[in-house]
């Protein structure tokens, strides 16, 4: 069952000692196993890769353009990449098995598989609901962030595709390094700068100003002045 494979830590004894020797160098190793899992499994590669820079690109830019936010249309945009990596995690779990060989690649992959479709039942969940607009606002961005998207996307393709033991070690790994990847983009949203383009957007226009107003004020004369002769004519 999930997590089984750990019940000895759980019902163990938590000493210090317990802790430095074997705890913390097993949850570290975990950390890595998770980080490392694209170098290790070329393969994850294709469904690696988009959703890191997708990840990276859209934090660094939310941090730049503080005033915006997600939007509904971009939750469910979302809410839809966990779908298609659910299917790619099926696939990987059962591509290259025949139809008869299914119920035997189940009962050798029972946890993984509940993962998989654990992770494609929450993407249709997180959809229906921003689709219908029937979660508070905050909290569905919150869930439907790219953040906590991509990451759970990522941590589901590494314990597939690396083949990692779902236990709670490898839960806590992932928490530790969803923590980890909040604080860093809090930290890159802090410090990284503020849009200058207002700034040149202002000069542009001063200077189209100082351009096209002696244009527009001779415009404007000329106006007048045929207004003035229309009137003139017309009482004549």
């Amino acid at each position: 069952m999930l997590f089984l494979s750990s019940a000895a830590v759980v019902n163990a004894p938590i000493t210090t000692p317990y802790f430095f020797q074997h705890v913390l160098p097993s949850l570290w190793e975990r950390v890595s196993q998770l980080v490392a899992a694209p170098a290790s499994n070329p393969e994850m590669l294709w469904i690696a890769l988009p959703l890191i820079v997708t990840l990276f690109t859209m934090e660094f830019y939310f941090g730049r353009y503080r005033r915006e936010s997600l939007g509904w249309n971009t939750s469910v945009g979302n809410s839809l990449v966990l779908v298609f990596v659910s299917l790619d995690l099926l696939r990987q779990i059962y591509g290259s098995a025949s139809i008869n060989a299914v119920a035997e690649v189940f009962s050798l992959n029972p946890s993984k598989t509940i993962l998989a479709v654990a992770v494609g039942l929450s993407g249709l969940f997180i959809l229906y609901y921003d689709f219908f607009h029937l979660l508070p606002k905050r909290f569905a961005f919150t869930i439907s962030s790219y953040l906590g998207v991509n990451l759970l996307a990522y941590f589901s393709a590494a314990v597939i595709y690396a083949d990692l033991r779902i236990d709670w070690y490898t839960l806590f790994a992932a928490l530790l390094f969803f923590l980890f990847a909040a604080i860093f983009f809090a930290v890159v949203r802090r410090v990284e700068p503020k849009p200058r383009e207002r700034y040149y957007v202002s000069r542009a226009e001063r200077l189209v100003i100082r351009l096209l107003g002696p244009l527009e004020k001779a415009q404007g004369k000329r106006k007048a002045r045929k207004r003035n002769i229309h009137m003139l004519t017309t009482r004549e």
